[in-house]
């Protein structure tokens, strides 16, 4: 798939601005793999800790993840959606991200990603008649809502609790920074978990588990991007 997808984009963009541009972009993507290749090679071997687990980070061309938290989020998620997957419970991901990395088997729920296996339905309106035991969501609760409607993420929250099986957990990720209103809502609580998990930059792709949120210190680098902060928040069905 990912292939296909590179091919696809190449030939729109030669249609709308020209092998130049082409050129540039080929070029841009091949250095992104041998980075990839390098850090595969000489540093996929580099571990770190995660609620007493050892973990080795991801590196992939797609969104540079040396560049960014996904080098350390997509192992810890990843881990849980294949221990989920092998007790047979019923997955949602919202925002597509693994499929990008992985063969995935799961439900994928996304707004905007339009292609096979995605439904492209607004996380606040979704109303399927299964129920989920596993709902993860990476990064994608951080774009929800805006200034205009900052609680947006709460509905979100709130609708994505109602479709869970007895029994079912939420697992989302959320970075700092990124959406002001969101770290709102965080610093007062009105956005909270039952569990919180969390992550702190320390440089390049290497991140640490720390005891909680330095508000004071949110920083989210643009030109990655990426943030320096991430939360790991779990809710259990109520």
């Amino acid at each position: 798939m990912m292939k296909a997808s590179l091919v696809s984009q190449a030939i729109k963009a030669y249609k709308r601005k020209g092998l130049y541009y082409v050129v540039r972009f080929s070029a841009t993507i091949i250095v992104r793999y041998l980075l990839a290749w390098c850090y595969k090679r000489f540093k996929s071997s580099e571990g770190f800790k995660f609620c007493g687990n050892t973990y080795h980070y991801f590196f992939h061309p797609y969104v540079t993840t040396w560049r960014n938290e996904r080098a350390t989020i997509i192992p810890i998620i990843w881990d849980i959606v294949k221990k989920s997957r092998d007790q047979k419970k019923r997955i949602l991901e919202v925002g597509n991200v693994l499929s990008y990395y992985f063969k995935v088997d799961h439900d994928i729920l996304d707004k905007y990603d339009i292609m096979d296996g995605v439904i492209n339905e607004d996380v606040v309106d979704f109303n399927p008649s299964k129920r989920y035991d596993v709902i993860i969501t990476l990064f994608t609760l951080s774009s929800v809502g805006s200034s205009e409607d900052p609680n947006k993420v709460l509905r979100a929250i709130s609708n994505l609790n109602r479709l869970l099986s007895q029994e079912g957990q939420i697992v989302a990720v959320l970075e700092l920074g990124y959406n002001p209103e969101m770290d709102e809502l965080l610093k007062s609580g009105e956005l909270r978990f039952d569990k919180n998990y969390y992550l702190k930059k320390i440089s390049g792709y290497r991140w640490k588990e720390v005891d909680g949120l330095d508000f004071n210190d949110v920083k989210y680098d643009k030109s990655i991007p990426s943030p320096n902060q991430v939360i790991i928040g779990v809710i259990n069905k109520s």
